[in-house]
């Protein structure tokens, strides 16, 4: 399968309004900031009518339990 490739963006100067906003979001979101931030700059894009290619989606190499997600659940409420 064929990664797509990646670019880092710095954004400097970001107002701390927005900032605690993408931080509220994110966690909201179960998100880090970083995705967080890809999602807004990704729909406001499409917004304003650019096409954005869908991201491949991650593929996890372990089988997903139901024991593996209730230990998941129990150690994230510890």
């Amino acid at each position: 399968m064929k990664q797509r490739q990646t670019r880092d963006l710095l954004i400097r100067n970001l107002p701390e309004e927005i900032y605690l906003l993408l931080e509220k979001t994110a966690k909201e979101h179960h998100r880090s900031k970083t995705q967080e931030a890809i999602v807004a700059l990704t729909n406001g894009l499409s917004m304003c009518g650019h096409q954005i290619k869908e991201p491949i989606p991650f593929k996890w190499k372990k089988k997903i339990s139901t024991k593996f997600i209730e230990e998941a659940i129990k150690e994230g409420r510890e």
